[in-house]
């Protein structure tokens, strides 16, 4: 990115007040570079010297563009070199408890393509899990199996539409990153890292309706003032057990997303999980308008 690179000047003249010294400007692209003026404030534009040798800019150096960011939140990873890509199972593992050694580990040794891989992979197990509870508790929910494979014939375009939700959700992760917290806002690395915690998703969404399907499977939900007090009772532990395991769920999975965006744009954790939160309400938006379009039964798709 244009905006993570400085260039050494040995002349910074500042238009307003005319003050000169050496010193570090940002590049911005289109063979130019800025900085500030450290005695009035005012913003410095220069043309990129010939030859000129850009680098990473020092812990100190204050972005013209982004002034509010002051400090790496991930020193030295940008600098290491990448390894030979490759799909990296240990670590696909390692996210769900160490995130924070996982995702900058990932960061120098996979790509683009391996994690579209996993996303596809478990895209489509959502999408199969999805088709069979469907299938299963379609009469609990008032549907009939013609309206179950009805919807599992529509499986393939729900499995488009999750993908594409997914690449709004990477995309505005670093939109916002960089925006509004002055980010590295590479969308291919945001891409990558989050692609490789989109199964902590489909696996919180499986338990979720495996729970549902434990609970309240055996009830009537069409019929629900004709209960038993034993179906209610059963009716009202399974939907603590439910919301519980979603609140504590969507919390493990808020801190696994927002380490992959902190990593992949150079944020702090609570910024990545502003992004996160924003990015997310973007995702829905565009899954829920897709769902009404085909018009899907809501809650019936991971």
């Amino acid at each position: 990115m244009a905006d993570e690179s400085v260039v050494y000047v040995s002349s910074i003249v500042c238009p307003s007040c005319g003050h000169r010294s050496p010193g570090y400007m940002q590049v911005i692209g289109d063979g130019k570079l800025a900085s500030t003026c450290e005695k009035c404030g005012a913003t410095i534009t220069q043309p990129l010297p010939v030859h000129s040798v850009q680098q990473l800019p020092p812990p100190t150096f204050v972005s013209p563009v982004h002034p509010h960011v002051h400090v790496r939140h991930y020193p030295g990873l940008y600098t290491a070199p990448k390894h030979a890509p490759r799909l990296d199972i240990v670590d696909l593992v390692r996210i769900s408890y160490k995130p924070r050694e996982a995702f900058p580990s990932l960061y120098l040794s996979t790509n683009l393509h391996m994690a579209l891989a996993v996303v596809v992979v478990f895209s489509v197990l959502s999408a199969l899990v999805s088709a069979l509870v469907t299938a299963d508790v379609g009469e609990v929910l008032g549907y009939s199996t013609g309206d179950a494979l009805a919807v599992a014939m529509q499986g393939f375009v729900s499995w488009a539409v999750s993908i594409f939700a997914f690449l709004v959700f990477a995309f505005t992760s670093a939109s916002v990153a960089r925006g509004v917290f002055g980010g590295r806002g590479e969308k291919g690395s945001t891409i990558t890292l989050i692609g490789y915690a989109y199964p902590a998703y489909v696996l919180l969404s499986i338990l979720l309706l495996l729970i549902f399907t434990a609970g309240f499977g055996s009830l009537d939900l069409t019929d629900v003032q004709d209960w038993t007090g034993s179906e209610m009772n059963q009716a009202i532990f399974w939907g603590a057990v439910l919301i519980l395991v979603a609140m504590f769920g969507l919390m493990w999975l808020l801190w696994v997303v927002s380490r992959a965006i902190s990593v992949a744009n150079d944020i702090s954790m609570g910024e990545a999980a502003l992004s996160a939160v924003l990015s997310a309400i973007a995702a829905g938006i565009v899954y829920v308008l897709a769902g009404r379009l085909m018009s899907l039964p809501m809650g019936l798709f991971l």
